[in-house]
């Protein structure tokens, strides 16, 4: 029954989200949450009360898949008290994998949804059984602070314990703290006022000028106060110049028609993003392929992969470090446009870059 009613609210929760973008922020990143757990028992296992314990698990993005979904592996471990005259404790552990999807950026206050299963060992006064257990379950996430999140979350619990259909719930509550999660800080757009005061005449007037300060790259920082010179056009900055991570579009880059060879006005983009990361050596980067809709979708991924190959090669042979550089092939799986016409189409067949940067540097 308890199984039921958190498949009728699964339900209810996809319908209420179905209109709205599926494209949401979420930071793809690993996660560990630790929390909590009350294990509320059902009345098939007799003599048994509600117990307590702890729940952890490890979470881990499913990339192709968008940027909402997890794998989840958890352990849980309660203490259930009995009623008999023994007066003695039953212990559940279990070993479980989920399949986690979240309706939001799991940092503001964000559903989700999650079901799995794995092995489970009960241990009683009377009898040790090793078993089959499933689950079902809805939570909540919210950023408490900067780096840690507060979950909350509720699972109905599918046990065969004793070749029984047993059906329990459980309550955890506890953090969930990301794992190389990059802090993004804005670039603030400074402009500077100088001020020229024309010669005395008969009546003073003076007279104000506002002098755009140089800025050779166009990021937004003056030449004076930009630490990193040289960045890409497209390519956010902080306040003092340098990128932050990010995904950035590599502009004016072609190939020839279904292959990947370089054309020969697409050699200068590629040395100007050789010197945009030879002067900003923090920077790594996962050079993504992507191709429109129009093909086999094999063969565009394979084309997508050998694209973004071609690139990192062309970057390494400007010198640069080969282990910055990482090649994938995403294919047609991420347009930035439906493929509803020749203009689109040509939008979706394009290079990025995703930025990080070393805090070794």
């Amino acid at each position: 029954m308890r199984l039921s009613l958190l498949a009728a609210s699964l339900m209810l929760a996809c319908s209420a989200n179905a209109q709205a973008d599926t494209k949401s922020e979420t930071d793809n990143v690993y996660h560990f949450y630790i929390g909590a757990l009350f294990n509320g028992t059902d009345n098939e296992r007799q003599n048994v009360d509600n117990g307590y314990g702890v729940t952890g698990s490890f979470g881990l993005p499913i990339t192709s898949w968008g940027s909402n979904w997890h794998v989840e592996l958890a352990a849980n471990s309660a203490t259930l008290k009995t009623n008999s005259a023994q007066d003695t404790n039953y212990f559940r552990q279990s070993f479980t994998g989920s399949l986690m999807y979240s309706f939001g950026d799991r940092d503001e206050l964000t559903p989700y949804v999650l079901v799995g299963g794995g092995y489970v060992h009960n241990d009683t006064n009377f009898l040790d059984d090793d078993g089959v257990t499933a689950h079902l379950g809805l939570g909540l996430t919210k950023l408490i602070g900067k780096t840690v999140r507060g979950r909350l979350e509720v699972q109905g619990v599918y046990d065969d314990f004793n070749s029984q259909d047993i059906f329990d719930t459980t309550v955890s509550a506890g953090i969930e703290v990301p794992l190389g999660k990059v802090e993004r800080v804005e670039t603030i757009r400074e402009v500077e006022v100088i001020r020229e005061v024309a010669a005395p005449v008969a009546e003073p007037v003076v007279k104000e000028v506002i002098v755009a300060p140089a800025d050779a790259d166009n990021d937004g920082i003056a030449d004076t106060r930009d630490l990193c010179p040289d960045t890409l056009a497209g390519v956010r900055t902080d306040n003092t110049g340098c990128a932050i991570a990010q995904a950035a579009t590599l502009n004016n880059i072609e190939f020839d028609t279904n292959k990947a060879t370089l054309t020969e006005a697409s050699k200068a983009s590629i040395s100007e993003a050789a010197r945009f990361f030879a002067k900003q050596t923090n920077l790594s980067a996962i050079i993504a392929g992507h191709t429109d809709d129009v093909g086999n979708d094999n063969n565009n991924k394979r084309l997508s992969m050998a694209r973004a190959a071609t690139v990192r090669n062309a970057l390494i042979a400007e010198g640069l470090d080969a282990k910055r550089f990482q090649a994938i092939g995403l294919g047609e799986t991420m347009p930035l446009v439906k493929n509803d016409s020749a203009e689109h189409r040509a939008k979706n067949r394009r290079v990025e870059f995703l930025l990080s940067i070393s805090e070794a540097n």
